[in-house]
């Protein structure tokens, strides 16, 4: 039947009361934090029931959408090739805060705060490139688990030198900052006909000699602030890395020698023994 006019709005009125009793109910339940607020939605009712119901929320504290003013992080600009996976990720620091001194700093100069942070970039970048290499041996296309184990070993390895360098910051005052991590590019299907393996030994021992000229520019600015404990630190690793450059010239050497046919594939079961071992 045909609803009475009266009877119609009288039914519309109830409908949108009990639609903002609910509503009040759920804001009443609802975390403050997540500024859920009703002042928009019950007032337009109040006024005829002419507009519809709408919730407001304003984003969590210390958390802004891109686009808006202020001090922000856009982690969808840190490098990534598809734009779209980090985007409208903004990070914004709470304001009227501030980074309490360190206590436990003493003579440590910020040249060599900022140069140990650029080197903690060089030992992610290391790391990131051997992870890639593992990751093209371990494919069931190339079928070398020996060279993948041995790529994600010093993976793990220059990662974990990585963390030292964090720790030695903190233990001198410090203030670790870490930046966008770079991976060179890789062209496995050379036009010269060098092979994979071949490629990656020579891949791996200009990343050791990259990483070692860093730890030397490293010493010399110790040197320069007069800080011998930081010089004794990086020696640690000076000598590491001169054994490092040596058997990856060797693996070079050994795959030249061998071929890379029979040569390589027994290469790589050499190396999936000393992995296993």
């Amino acid at each position: 039947r045909h609803l009475h006019p009266g009877e119609k709005s009288f039914r519309t009125l109830m409908t949108m009361l009990r639609a903002v009793a609910f509503l009040a109910a759920v804001g009443a339940m609802m975390p403050l934090t997540h500024g859920f607020s009703l002042s928009r939605a019950v007032m337009p009712a109040a006024r005829g029931l002419r507009a519809p119901l709408k919730c407001t929320s304003r984003a969590p504290l210390g958390l802004k959408m891109a686009g808006e003013a202020g001090d922000t992080i856009d982690f969808g600009k840190v490098g990534f090739d598809e734009a779209t996976q980090l985007s409208g990720m903004v990070f914004q620091p709470e304001q009227g805060t501030s980074e309490p001194e360190s206590r436990c700093r003493v003579d440590w100069d910020v040249r060599c705060e900022k140069a140990l942070n650029d080197h903690i970039n060089v030992e992610y970048t290391a790391s990131y490139a051997y992870h890639s290499l593992f990751a093209y041996f371990d494919r069931d296309t190339v079928a070398l688990k020996g060279f993948a184990a041995f790529m994600d070993a010093q993976s793990k390895e220059e990662r974990g030198h990585a963390h030292e360098f964090m720790e030695y910051q903190n233990a001198r005052g410090g203030q670790v900052v870490l930046k966008p991590v770079a991976v060179p590019e890789m062209q496995f299907s050379r036009v010269d006909g060098t092979s994979d393996a071949l490629y990656a030994m020579e891949l791996a021992l200009q990343l050791e000699k990259f990483v070692y000229r860093k730890l030397k520019a490293l010493h010399v600015l110790g040197e320069e602030c007069s800080d011998p404990e930081f010089c004794d630190k990086i020696e640690q690793y000076l000598g590491e890395q001169v054994d490092a450059i040596k058997s990856m010239a060797e693996y070079v050497a050994q795959i030249r020698r061998l071929g890379t046919g029979h040569g390589v594939w027994h290469m790589d079961k050499e190396l999936m023994d000393a992995a296993a071992a």
